[in-house]
């Protein structure tokens, strides 16, 4: 009888690569079919907008998709719609830096020193409280109708956001942690860095993603109420000379703007959070 030769594991490599080489094709072939699926809501809705649009309402209302594309496309080849866009873009970049720095400075030293928080956070919450867009007219007041209101009523919308999102990551970190890496003997600088910036970052990043629709908010109702540019005052006038097409490329502009800063934010936060797999909870109660 001939002794065969030795069982290795080679003898199940070839159907264990090819499963996962199936694996991989069909998920590759998948990604087409989601990608449709997620754009066939919208083309249905466009194309119930464009049909819909003239037979059940009037033009005048609700203008055709195809017309706001013709519109978006005049505004772009003139030019006249850039210097709104660079108005607007200026004030929602300053805006929401100011709003994300202050909120997270000030969730992190609130959240850090009991004693401040029960100073301070009665008058956070009470201002928290307050409509923020009924701010607008103060602002104006203040700081003119320039630039100046609409980035200081976009920061004051984003900053909240970002404050409780920081002040919550800070105050979930467990004090059994911070205790033990004391007793190794960290100082409040490594305290800092390795224990509550990171306990904090996931908290951030939600806050931050979360403010970036506020922050356009601030700015457009702030050009509604008085501006000399931007698209906000752009889709007022259109508005106001019953201009359906405008409005709507102002709103698709808009959407524009948030969409890729979603984008990045999403982006952002996969690299700074690469390290950490987070749990799925949300926000501890504040």
């Amino acid at each position: 009888m001939t002794k065969g030769k030795p069982m290795t594991d080679t003898a199940y490599d070839a159907p264990a690569g090819g499963a996962t080489a199936r694996r991989s094709l069909a998920a590759s072939a998948a990604k087409p079919l989601q990608w449709l699926l997620k754009l066939l809501p919208g083309i249905a809705l466009l194309l119930f907008w464009q049909w819909a649009s003239g037979p059940l309402i009037k033009e005048i209302y609700v203008s055709k998709p195809t017309a706001v594309a013709q519109r978006l496309y005049e505004l772009f080849a003139s030019g006249e719609i850039y210097p709104h866009l660079w108005t607007t873009g200026q004030e929602l970049v300053f805006g929401y830096v100011i709003g994300v720095a202050g909120g997270v400075v000030g969730g992190y030293a609130l959240g850090r020193s009991p004693r401040l928080a029960r100073i301070f956070e009665p008058y956070v919450m009470a201002f928290y409280g307050i409509p923020k867009i009924a701010l607008a007219p103060l602002f104006i007041i203040w700081f003119g109708i320039g630039m100046g209101s609409k980035i200081a009523l976009a920061a004051i919308m984003v900053f909240f956001l970002v404050f409780y999102n920081v002040f919550a990551g800070v105050r979930s970190v467990d004090r059994e942690l911070v205790n033990l890496t004391l007793i190794m003997g960290a100082n409040q600088r490594q305290l800092t860095y390795h224990v509550f910036l990171p306990a904090a970052a996931p908290y951030v990043m939600l806050g931050m993603r979360l403010a970036i629709p506020y922050s356009v908010i601030g700015v457009i109702v702030g050009e509604f109420t008085s501006s000399a540019q931007g698209l906000g005052l752009f889709i007022h006038e259109a508005s106001s000379t019953y201009d359906p097409a405008g409005v709507f490329a102002g709103i698709v502009i808009l959407l524009a703007f948030v969409t890729v800063a979603n984008v990045l934010a999403g982006r952002l936060e996969r690299r700074l959070l690469r390290w950490r797999a987070l749990s799925g909870a949300g926000p501890a109660d504040i």
